[in-house]
């Protein structure tokens, strides 16, 4: 491999570093998308208890 193939190598392998990093400070930078709610916690679940004897009663 002689130094001009290495140089453009190089070049390359720079300027795709450099677009990556320039893509993940602007993907930090926009607003999300998601879903607030999305994160909240369930906090009126109920559980029936026939559901959980059924798989109690259940053989592997």
């Amino acid at each position: 491999m002689n130094q001009k193939e290495l140089f453009w190598i190089s070049v390359t392998v720079f300027l795709t570093i450099v677009a990556w990093m320039i893509i993940d400070i602007y993907r930090v930078q926009i607003p999300s998308s998601i879903d607030t709610q999305a994160g909240t916690p369930l906090t009126h679940l109920q559980i029936d208890p026939k559901i959980l004897q059924i798989i109690k009663n259940k053989n592997p």
